[in-house]
């Protein structure tokens, strides 16, 4: 793997001096409850002789101080100033999350004001109607916490009735986003709450330019006229035209809001201030949604799973989120003797990884949440050992089917080495399409429940409907301050692909995210290829020898699952932003040495 001093762009790098004299690092964006370790001692020296090891580190930390006294006696003291790194979806919304670290924040502080600027600027895939998760991992306690904010089954919902489309009111699962990052804040928070909102409130009445996600979103809609009356064609379509990028956009109805949750809590977004609105429009919509839902709703704290890959300890978060199908996908993959492979076999084995354990981690849609852990621990232990062969499993067309992932991804490694994967949005694109006055888009996460009657909703045996939500830590387990890695994905198939690339194939995390992917929807036989330019595209033999084992494809249209990371080797820093996701990493640094 590289380290952040051998990374060099097309664009290359800028140094944007700021007061401290630290350097903010811009990166250009990139074409194409676990045992955490084996008990014994962390650290990074290694030998047969136990006495040795102790006696050969005592020696050179003793001898190490010792020098560093005569240095700072002869030349002062030095100023080491610690770095980190944030990846996100929009430039902007990574330049704030590493202004809020350089202010002292934490990897939550920065994943929470990062994924409030980006509910700005991509109103279309995450908002205070959306929900998510987090995955929160302290490197120095060697601990891990999985924040659940995922939507909610309303209480009188009725999932044994089908619904007639995938938007809509029915469609509205009760949102958790503002609880969440308000429950992550009071835990893990270093800065003032309104402090994380000020820079977003700021951008939604300043004004930003229209991204190309946005519109390559507002096309797929193929909506060819509005009247320009409701909210939602009020912000998409002004004046019966719809943005495109470039456009300049003010949101001041939605600073407004986000100014009232910075001060309030977010307890403004479900019950104050802004209470009528959202239940107006709701009830109007037809949605199960009652006060009572809103009130009731409950931040979850949930346990990671894991697994051992190589030298690498894998960690993500379990169901209702995508962490079980990783898992699952994972195993077949490490059992498949793929270091060699060429690249049409590790793509076929790709298709069949991701179809054959998403057929087993949707099972989990029906779980009673008492039951949700043990349930999936043997599920995957029933799965450990197995591999890909040649065969090609047909689609199943009755399995349920979980719609098109859309959602903002933030990725954090901070100067105190907490470490934050987060993925929240509104399920697809635009969510239920229900928009209130102040900007606020609802999600439609209950499309993704099964048509049959799920267990009592009760606050202990409520589940929620699944995700393919993807956080995920890589962790070096033989050596602490070996590579660590941090990536944050909207759907367990893109994740598999580029964590299989890092590890089996032994890629640096840049080339890994920038290799070509495939998509492999539930239930559809066709597999879906990227196709925006040339660089990203699969080899031409790889593709054939595809068609030739009888796999068949279409073109998958833009906008792409985007997937951000950060890699970090002792204390070398790597961030990447995706650029199917149009972001731009940023690094805190120290100064250049002049």
């Amino acid at each position: 793997m590289g380290t952040s001093s051998e990374v060099k762009t097309a664009l290359g790098t800028r140094h944007l001096p700021s007061k401290s004299g630290d350097y903010l690092t811009e990166e250009t964006a990139i074409h194409p409850s676990y045992p955490l370790y084996a008990t014994r001692k962390r650290h990074c020296c290694h030998g047969s002789d136990g006495f040795t090891v102790i006696s050969v580190c005592f020696f050179v930390l003793t001898s190490a101080i010792t020098f560093a006294l005569i240095i700072q006696i002869h030349y002062g003291s030095p100023e080491v100033t610690p770095h980190g790194a944030v990846a996100t979806d929009g430039e902007k919304c990574s330049h704030i999350g590493i202004k809020i670290m350089q202010e002292g924040g934490s990897a939550v502080d920065v994943a929470i004001a990062s994924l409030l600027c980006m509910t700005v600027i991509h109103p279309h895939v995450i908002g205070p109607g959306g929900s998510g998760v987090m995955l929160v991992h302290d490197h120095k306690s060697n601990q891990s916490v999985v924040i659940d904010f995922m939507s909610d089954i309303p209480s009188s919902h009725k999932s044994e009735v089908p619904l007639q489309q995938d938007t809509g009111g029915r469609s509205i699962g009760v949102p958790g986003l503002l609880r969440g990052l308000e429950y992550a804040h009071s835990k893990y928070g270093k800065v003032p709450w309104s402090s994380l909102f000020t820079p977003s409130i700021e951008l939604a009445r300043e004004g930003f330019n229209v991204s190309a996600h946005l519109e390559q979103s507002l096309k797929r809609l193929n909506v060819t006229q509005v009247d320009g009356i409701t909210p939602f064609e009020k912000t998409f379509f002004p004046r019966g035209l719809m943005l495109k990028e470039g456009d300049f956009l003010k949101r001041e109805n939605y600073a407004d809001l986000l100014e009232t949750i910075s001060i309030n809590g977010a307890e403004s977004f479900y019950a104050l201030d802004f209470g009528v609105e959202e239940l107006k429009a709701l009830r109007a919509a037809g949605s199960d949604i009652h006060v009572r839902d809103f009130e009731n709703y409950k931040v979850r704290e949930r346990s990671c799973i894991h697994m051992t890959m190589e030298d690498y300890t894998v960690i993500t978060a379990p169901a209702p989120f995508g962490g079980p199908q990783l898992l699952l996908a994972l195993e077949m993959l490490r059992n498949s003797n793929l270091t060699q492979a060429s690249p049409a076999l590790l793509y076929h084995s790709f298709i069949e990884a991701i179809r054959r354990s998403y057929r087993s981690f949707v099972e989990l849609a029906v779980v009673e949440e008492p039951s949700l852990e043990n349930v999936t621990q043997q599920l995957l232990k029933s799965n450990f050992n197995t591999s890909i062969d040649s065969t090609i499993t047909p689609a199943d067309p009755t399995v349920l089917a979980i719609s098109d992932q859309a959602a903002t991804t933030v990725s954090v490694i901070d100067t105190f080495d907490q470490y934050v994967a987060a993925v929240a949005g509104l399920g697809s694109f635009f969510g239920s399409r229900l928009m209130t006055e102040h900007g606020i888009l609802f999600n439609n996460h209950l499309s993704n429940l099964p048509n049959s009657p799920l267990p009592e909703k009760d606050e202990f045996s409520r589940v929620r409907p699944l995700s393919l939500y993807t956080p995920v830590i890589l962790t070096d387990y033989k050596q602490v301050c070996g590579e660590r890695v941090v990536l944050s994905s909207p759907e367990v198939g893109a994740a598999a692909q580029i964590i299989s690339q890092l590890i089996i194939r032994q890629k640096n995390l840049i080339d890994a995210i920038a290799q070509p992917r495939l998509t492999v929807k539930p239930g559809v036989d066709e597999v879906y290829r990227e196709d925006f330019g040339e660089g990203a595209k699969m080899p031409a033999d790889a593709t054939n020898s595809l068609k030739a084992m009888n796999h068949s494809f279409e073109v998958l249209h833009q906008p792409y699952a985007s997937v951000n990371g950060i890699s970090k080797i002792k204390d070398n820093l790597v961030s990447m932003s995706d650029i199917r996701g149009g972001g731009v990493a940023h690094r805190l640094e120290s100064s250049p040495k002049t």
